[in-house]
């Protein structure tokens, strides 16, 4: 009996101990905002720590309006107007981040979950949670998942491609006078993070540096269609289509000059780094010294594929109609490549390149 009661005096002092150190039976409570930890229950008792907002704590026991809690290694109080007295889960923290590819949304939380759309290099998302490498997100009202791999917490820069119009140098600073870091050949497609008094920033090899906005050009290289035309005679160059246009220069006769367009008898053109327009009446698509006579075409020839009638033997013409592919054709010329023919009453110019003299 002796034994039993000694037996039952030590578990009753271990529960007691337990329990006063605020062991496994201890409440938990949780932070509402982020706030002092005292020595005392008492404002102007010393500060132990701050508890962050949402921080769970063990409760201790009540000493008037205070808690006492345990927290990590500290045992301290806490007035009660900062505590919640629950175990209720801590409200959702979200982060934002962005993506540095084209990423694809899973219905799980796997490269193998369904996937449930794309989302644009550069997206802005607002994340709920990080789990094995994987964000949660609400994406079109269902909740979505994609690979931190692909995402950072920095907010890129807007980029923008541009294209140079000649070999052009890159710069260490934005100013034409400064370190030559490298040239890029005309064409160069570059990605450009912003402008500067005329500069466009980039990364050449590594590197931060610049290159002149004077010689480059938003429009990829081959999408506008371009034409050789050379100059009959000494030509202005204007910076409107007419001829109250500015002068911007003179081409010399016989000057070789790429064309990017012909509208209301004017060639847009590039004229030191800036778009200007010379009157097609003074331009031949011959080269000087090149030019053959008239050759009477005394052949029937038919079209390899429909084909364009256009009013004038160049590309840029009026188009007059469309010979459908195979019809058979009889012309009167044949001259820098182009055959002149009878439609509709008119004289026509069909591209010989797309006829063939076999049916």
């Amino acid at each position: 009996m002796k034994t039993k009661k000694i037996v039952m005096s030590l578990i009753s002092g271990t529960l007691a101990a337990v329990m006063a150190c605020g062991g496994a039976f201890a409440a938990s409570v949780r932070t509402t905002t982020d706030v002092n930890m005292r020595a005392k229950p008492d404002n102007a008792s010393a500060v132990l720590c701050v508890l962050p907002k949402n921080a769970e704590a063990e409760k201790l026991g009540m000493e008037g309006n205070w808690y006492h809690l345990s927290y990590k290694d500290k045992d301290g109080y806490v007035y009660k107007k900062y505590i919640k007295d629950t175990e209720a889960a801590p409200a959702t923290e979200t982060k934002t981040v962005y993506t540095t590819a084209d990423l694809n949304v899973r219905a799980t939380p796997d490269k193998a979950g369904k996937k449930l759309g794309v989302l644009k290099k550069g997206t802005a998302v607002e994340t709920t949670g990080l789990k094995n490498g994987w964000y949660t997100i609400k994406y079109n009202g269902k909740t979505g998942y994609i690979s931190a791999k692909y995402t950072t917490e920095t907010k890129p820069e807007t980029t923008k491609t541009v294209y140079t119009t000649g070999d052009l140098y890159v710069r260490a600073k934005p100013t034409k006078n400064s370190e030559k870091l490298g040239v890029l050949k005309k064409g160069t497609a570059v990605e450009t993070t912003g402008t500067k008094n005329g500069w466009y920033k980039i990364t050449y090899k590594g590197k931060t540096g610049y290159i002149s906005g004077k010689y480059v050009t938003t429009t990829k290289p081959g999408t506008a269609e371009t034409t050789i035309v050379y100059t009959t005679a000494n030509l202005n160059v204007r910076d409107k289509a007419t001829t109250e246009g500015k002068k911007l220069g003179v081409l010399k006769k016989g000057t070789a000059v790429e064309t990017t367009g012909l509208k209301n008898g004017w060639y847009t053109i590039k004229y030191n780094g800036k778009t200007g327009y010379i009157c097609a009446k003074y331009t031949t698509e011959v080269k000087p010294g090149t030019e053959k006579p008239t050759t009477p075409a005394t052949k029937t020839v038919y079209t390899t594929s429909d084909l364009n009638v256009r009013a004038e033997p160049n590309k840029n013409a009026k188009k007059l109609g469309v010979l459908k592919k195979g019809t058979e054709v009889k012309t009167i010329t044949l001259k820098n490549g182009w055959y002149s023919i009878a439609y509709n009453g008119k004289t026509g110019y069909i591209s010989a390149k797309y006829t063939t003299d076999k049916r």
